[in-house]
């Protein structure tokens, strides 16, 4: 009788040790996450993937890329990031400046013609960290890069440049236009040559939207639809970007892409080591402290911890990547009507100490 019972007691302390490791197992902690947000958020579809020093350590598909025909999300789906595009735009502005073709501190003065006199001294790396001042002008009204620097030139200057990060700003249509000259290609074109098929990126595209009365743009393989949730029911909400500022927005990505920029960050061998670090550090301002944004990335504090990344939609894209652990978490969905939270809770998950984000109360 006792053998038996110490048997059972046996049996039940193992199955109450192994509940508790699956309990603290991230695989089954980031599923029973992501079914929830999805539900709670009406997310047709998603990708994510977890990555650390260098390598995918998590990765997973859910849901469906395109409600009208039941084209489940695979690991090619490529997702509108929207302004998560800004990655692609930093690591291209980082080979532009170790090939010389651009300079962090060149002065707009010294690249382009017939600027406003307010122009003069701002830099590349002022333009690149949201630090011009330069307002923002309505670029659907450009068919080219050309015009959109022309629209820009015409806006007034929000504060002086160098003395305040300001989001909201031409900052990155100029960018594209400076690219373009600099590169003698089309922003995409010069993109390919110098990130994407070095990378071996095979699933990142833009569509060249030209919308004028009809919809006409390239067919991207395997495009997820975009949609939000209105009145207990799904719509078609998808950001028509313009070709003149892929820069800042517009980008579609598979996951397995978006991950290669944490991979590459964490490798340190498609950038060298000062100029990643010049992405992913906080530009100092002119009269005192930092910015909120490095080169393309949005640099910050977070819980103790120094991260950098970029989110977009708002919640198309979200990328989190904590540089001294060389942790990673990346969350692309088709759903854009919620906050970019997905990523820091998964960090959480993995990052001991960090505590989840809160969200409004509304959501």
């Amino acid at each position: 009788m006792k053998k038996i019972f110490h048997l059972i007691l046996t049996s039940l302390l193992l199955n109450i040790s192994l509940l508790a490791v699956a309990q603290q197992d991230p695989a089954k902690q980031i599923d029973t996450f992501i079914r929830e947000a999805m539900g709670q958020h009406h997310i047709p579809g998603l990708a994510y993937a977890v990555v650390k020093d260098g390598k995918i350590i998590h990765q997973g598909n859910y849901g469906m890329a395109n409600l009208s025909w039941n084209m489940p999300v695979d690991s090619e789906t490529a997702f509108q990031t929207a302004s998560c595009s800004k990655l692609f735009a930093a690591l291209l502005l980082g080979r532009l400046f170790e090939e010389k073709l651009l300079l962090p501190e060149q002065k707009l003065k010294e690249l382009l013609d017939s600027i406003p006199p307010q122009w003069n001294e701002i830099t590349i790396k002022q333009l690149a960290s949201h630090q011009s001042g330069i307002a923002m002008a309505d670029f659907s009204k450009a068919s080219n890069s050309k015009e959109a620097l022309e629209l820009a030139k015409k806006q007034e200057m929000t504060h002086e440049p160098g003395t305040r990060s300001f989001y909201v700003s031409s900052d990155y249509w100029v960018l594209q236009y400076i690219i373009e000259q600099r590169t003698g290609k089309p922003y995409f074109e010069a993109l390919k040559q110098y990130v994407l098929e070095p990378l071996g990126m095979q699933h990142t595209y833009v569509n060249n939207n030209t919308d004028n009365g009809i919809r006409t743009q390239h067919i991207i393989p395997k495009e997820a639809a975009v949609y939000a949730y209105q009145e207990n029911g799904y719509v078609v909400s998808d950001m028509q970007f313009g070709k003149t500022g892929y820069t800042a927005g517009g980008l579609y990505t598979s996951i397995t892409d978006m991950a290669k920029i944490a991979q590459v960050l964490d490798k340190g061998t498609f950038l060298k080591l000062e100029t990643q670090q010049l992405l992913l550090t906080p530009v100092a301002l002119k009269k005192e402290g930092n910015g909120t944004f490095g080169i393309g990335f949005i640099a910050q504090d977070y819980q103790g911890h120094k991260v950098s990344g970029h989110s977009g939609g708002p919640a198309l894209a979200d990328f989190v990547h904590f540089d001294k652990q060389k942790l990673t978490f990346i969350v692309l969905t088709n759903q854009r009507g919620f906050p970019p939270y997905l990523s820091f809770t998964l960090a959480s998950f993995f990052i001991e100490g960090l505590q989840k984000p809160v969200l409004p109360k509304h959501m």
